[in-house]
């Protein structure tokens, strides 16, 4: 998996560039032709799909497995933190959460970009319904679970006020609205 993050991260610098000088990318891998928005895509549903790997097992191995999601997670990220090494030294839970904001800034990020990449909207609901768990992989409730405002408000979309799949609802509402 670090060596596909490291090709992703590598795709996506050369895409940019050339995107910056002019070029148009037409990348027909996976059937999109998207660009730079579809390496990043890819490189941020890889980060997710890592920390959801983590929060699925038991728990005797869930600290290993999150350490190694954070391993993997922690490095391209969509904006860069200020001290990366103030951030290794932070509780686990507290970088798990960083890890999956930036993801969720990333996704919605991918919409903004390309209007008509809905991929990007499905990921940024996983991701939210998600976040009870990646909280805490106590959470018995699951989507149905809020996150504490303390934490909500990290999230592009996540309200804490109300269970998380409702959040879930509104963002994927915007590939349903009238317009489309």
């Amino acid at each position: 998996m670090a060596s596909a993050m490291e090709q992703y991260a590598s795709a996506y610098s050369q895409a940019t560039q050339i995107e910056e000088e002019g070029g148009f990318i037409v990348d027909q891998s996976g059937g999109s032709a998207h660009g730079c928005t579809e390496i990043l895509y890819r490189m941020l549903t890889s980060r997710l799909k890592c920390l959801i790997s983590a929060a699925t097992r038991v728990e005797a191995e869930s600290t290993q497995a999150e350490e190694e999601a954070l391993r993997l997670g922690e490095t391209n990220w969509f904006k860069q933190p200020e001290d990366l090494e103030a951030l290794k030294k932070e509780h686990l839970r507290d970088r798990v959460w960083r890890v999956l904001a930036d993801v969720v800034s990333g996704l919605a990020q991918c919409r903004v970009d390309q209007p008509f990449f809905h991929r990007s909207v499905y990921r940024h609901a996983q991701a939210l319904m998600w976040s009870p768990i990646l909280y805490d992989p106590t959470s018995s409730e699951g989507s149905l679970d809020s996150v504490p405002a303390t934490r909500s408000f990290q999230i592009r979309g996540l309200n804490n006020s109300t269970p998380v799949v409702q959040s879930a609802e509104i963002i994927m509402s915007s590939l349903f609205d009238k317009k489309r």
